[in-house]
């Protein structure tokens, strides 16, 4: 080992050694003091007791803490000091008994007997000194509560307070003393009820008369009294008050104290106060606090503390009771709050319950004071028209309409939607999704124009756009959120009342039918769901409509109802200049044809029918009946339905060679379903070109005929039950208008083909008669609409005249006059729909 720790080593061992021995040298010394004690003579005691006598304050502390160390072995001699004609002597013995603690009990409480006031008064004032182990005194020292001796009372009263709560018991006797003649007594009985605690609340009407005593001591010493009884002692607070500003320091101490602590406990127990008792108690501790925050007061700043804090706190309590109190003495402040809750929490929770309790209030009304007008108490309902109260009046009706919406016979019928290419504001899109159309229903008012001629499938993507506004997929809807689908198809009623609109009675009617309710939706409501764009109004067919209908529906007005507006049409509509998206389905180019046939014989699960041979064949085959035109959806459609019937037997085996050919197929396919009551395909084929004429006669457009008149232009007995075969049986046509009165196809191209035929079948190739036709032609407002009429009567021409060519009369006539040709759209794979 290195010189270098050899010392720090021995510092350790020393240390390490002295930890040791220290707990022995301790239990030595006190061992030893013990001893001391134990060993004590009686020489030594006689001596310590005579050095009692002296004035010498450092040689009597000396003695008493001497014979204090001593202890039991002293008691006997200090018994006889107590008892001692000195003055002085008595007292010190009494303080070293109280010092030296339970060993002396006995001998003290024998002393409370003894015939000396004095040593009776000093035996109770050394046991008071023990304190609570001195309990079994407690007889004795009640005993001396009445004691002729005021000393003596005194005594025993400051004994009990140095027991403690174990003293109850004395409780009345110390009361009494509350009102001794002398005042050492009353302080001591007031410092004894003080140790009680609680218990001494009993006592307050007597300590609250103390508290003008005439004695500082007396004063003080009640003031400590309350200072342990908190917010019991709270009507007492006046008089605590008063004390801040008593000339004795004491007394005022105490008073602080004794505020400080009422108002914690208050504080601690606001909520149980009484507004009478909260309001004294904030107004008596706001003086105090006053007073003790004055520099002369001298108060310290810890106890001034503590009195602001539980001031602010009771203050705090104060005025949320004032605006409790306030609300319910004013009915219409707490009305309008509970009215409010209950608004924002229906609106919150319930919101559709806003509009079942609007519809509940808006007959009651009342009147504005100063004004005089009456004002409905649906007023009052605020949020009735939310978006999200709207959103939620759709979802309550979102499944009775998309169940009512698959119902109608236009939506049914279109069923199987096949995509086709589409021009959406001259972008060409291969696949139109919903998504495509949210920044136009995104606006404030969103308008859709779809057109294209005859059988483009205009109505079927109406109608899958109807579907996507009601998905419950975010992506796929045409808006953010969802809509319901409102088809017009039909001419509008103009009879209707005054104040009403024949558009918004239309849509009134339709969505009442949807939603499957009982009673028509009101008109503030409709209007509102038109607004904020949760309806989707779609108008079918507008280019087809009278020019009455037309007029009824002009989004151009700034009070025109619908915000989301579709209409399909044949012409692209001004719709008055309105902001419009425009839609145009595209036919099916050759090289796009198989595609097409492809997807639909797919869905119809009739693919499986062909061999590749046999498809790629009626593909050829309908291209060829095309010519070199590019076909239109419906045409495909049709034409694919007659392959399927050769293919599964349900026809005669032959197909059609041209389009008019393909119409007729079309009837002989609808007419092959009946199987009771059956009318001949001949039969079949002339009424339906009968009452097709009838529908275009009057403009060269598709349109309702009168059922009166197609019934006269039978002109044949059973003319009615004929034409509800056609209606009934083979669903060709449909009944239309408010009062049933009016027919129509809803198939327009093959309206037009069969009126086509019907009029080779009257005019065959008489030019004079085609002059005339050709004359009406030239009459009609709209050429443009009448197009797909002509090429239909030119194609009827050059496939049922034998012998027709290009060149003939009419064909060249149509051709010259009119610009007859179908333009071809650039095309793009794949798109929309059948229909």
């Amino acid at each position: 080992m290195t010189k270098h720790y050899r010392p720090r080593l021995i510092a350790v061992i020393a240390l390490s050694f002295l930890s040791f021995i220290s707990p022995l040298l301790l239990t030595r010394n006190a061992a030893a003091e013990n001893l001391s004690a134990s060993k004590a003579n009686p020489e030594e005691i006689a001596s310590l007791i005579k050095k009692l006598k002296t004035n010498d304050e450092r040689e009597l502390d000396a003695a008493i803490k001497k014979l204090g160390k001593i202890g039991e072995p002293a008691i006997p001699a200090l018994m006889k000091a107590l008892q001692d004609k000195n003055l002085l002597v008595r007292r010190s013995a009494a303080q070293v008994l109280a010092k030296i603690g339970p060993p002396a009990i006995p001998d003290l409480a024998k002393a409370l007997n003894n015939p000396d006031a004095d040593v009776r008064s000093r035996a109770a004032y050394a046991l008071g000194g023990i304190g609570a182990e001195a309990k079994t005194a407690l007889p004795q020292l009640v005993f001396l509560l009445q004691d002729s001796n005021a000393e003596v009372r005194s005594s025993a009263a400051y004994a009990l307070g140095g027991i403690g709560a174990e003293a109850k018991t004395a409780l009345p006797q110390l009361i009494l003393l509350l009102q001794d003649s002398n005042a050492n007594v009353r302080s001591s009985a007031a410092y004894a009820l003080g140790s009680l605690g609680a218990e001494a609340k009993t006592a307050l009407p007597q300590l609250v008369s103390l508290l003008q005593d005439s004695n500082a001591e007396v004063r003080s010493s009640a003031a400590e009294v309350f200072e342990s009884l908190g917010a019991e002692a709270k009507t007492v607070l006046p008089q605590l008050v008063s004390l801040l500003k008593d000339s004795n320091p004491g007394v005022k101490t105490n008073a602080a104290n004794a505020l400080v602590s009422i108002a914690l406990s208050l504080s601690e127990k606001a909520n149980t106060l009484t507004p009478p008792e909260l309001d004294r108690a904030v107004s008596n501790l706001e003086s105090a606090l006053k007073i003790m925050e004055e520099p002369k007061a001298n108060f310290r700043r810890a106890k001034i503390g503590n009195l602001r804090v539980s001031l602010n706190f009771l203050k705090a309590e104060q005025r949320e009771r004032l605006f409790v109190k306030s609300i319910i003495q004013k009915p219409y402040f707490w009305g309008t709050g509970i009215y409010l809750f209950l608004l924002f929490g229906t609106f919150a929770i319930r919101p559709l319950w806003l509009l079942k309790i609007y519809e509940t209030l808006k007959p009651i009304g009342f009147k504005i004071p100063g004004l005089g007008t009456d004002v409905s108490l649906g007023f009052l309902i605020f949020f009735k028209y939310h978006p999200r109260v709207l959103d939620a009046w759709v979802a309550a009706h979102i499944q009775a309409t998309r169940d009512e919406f698959q119902k109608r016979e236009t939506v049914r019928d279109r069923k199987i939607i096949v995509p086709i290419p589409v021009i959406l504001d001259n972008n060409t899109i291969a696949t139109l999704k919903g998504k495509d159309l949210q920044p136009t229903f995104a606006q404030k008012r969103g308008c859709l124009l779809i057109w294209q001629e005859g059988g483009a499938g205009k109505t079927s993507l109406a109608c899958l756009i109807g579907k996507w506004a009601m998905s419950d997929t975010p992506e796929e809807r045409i808006c953010n959120h969802r809509m319901l689908p409102v088809l017009i198809e039909s001419e509008l009623n103009m009879k209707v009342a005054e104040c009403q609109q024949p558009f918004l009675e239309a849509i009134r009617g339709q969505l009442q039918d949807l939603t499957d309710t009982a009673e028509p939706i009101c008109e503030e409501l409709l209007e509102q769901l038109l607004q904020q764009r949760r309806i989707l109004v779609i108008v079918d067919n507008f280019s087809e409509m009278s020019e009455q209908t037309q007029t009824a529906i002009r989004p151009e007005m700034p009070n025109f109802p619908v915000n989301a507006l579709l209409v399909t049409s044949r012409l692209e509509e001004p719709l008055g200049q309105v902001t419009k998206t425009e839609i145009q389905p595209l036919r099916i180019a050759g090289n796009r044809l198989s595609s097409f046939m492809e997807s639909y014989l797919s869905q119809r699960k009739k693919r499986d029918l062909f061999s590749d041979t046999e498809f790629f064949n009626a593909c050829s085959q309908l291209s060829t009946i095309a010519g070199d035109r590019n076909i239109t959806v419906l045409l495909a459609k049709l034409y694919a339905d007659q392959i399927i019937a050769k293919k599964e037997g349900t026809t005669d085996g032959n197909l059609p060679n041209n389009i008019a050919e393909l119409m007729l197929y079309y009837l002989n396919q609808l007419n092959r379903s009946v199987t009771e009551n059956k009318f001949s395909d001949f039969t079949v084929h002339k009424d339906a070109k009968i009452i097709a004429w009838e529908c275009l006669k009057p403009t060269y457009r598709p349109a309702a005929a009168n059922r009166q008149n197609a019934i006269d232009a039978l002109g044949e007995e059973n003319a009615e039950s004929r034409l509800k075969y056609l209606e009934d049986k083979l669903k060709i046509i449909q009944t239309k208008g408010v009062a049933h009165d009016q027919i129509h196809f809803p198939l327009e191209p093959v309206a037009e083909y069969l009126a086509a035929l019907h009029l080779l079948d009257i005019n065959g190739k008489d030019e004079s008669k085609w002059q005339d036709f050709l004359q009406v032609a030239d009459s009609q407002n709209s050429p443009q609409a009448i197009k797909s009429f002509l090429l239909a009567v030119k194609d009827c021409y050059l496939d049922k005249i034998s012998s027709a060519k290009d060149t003939d009369f009419l064909p060249k006539e149509i051709t010259s006059r009119y610009n007859v040709t179908i333009a071809v759209p650039p095309q793009s794979p794949q798109a929309l729909s059948p229909g």
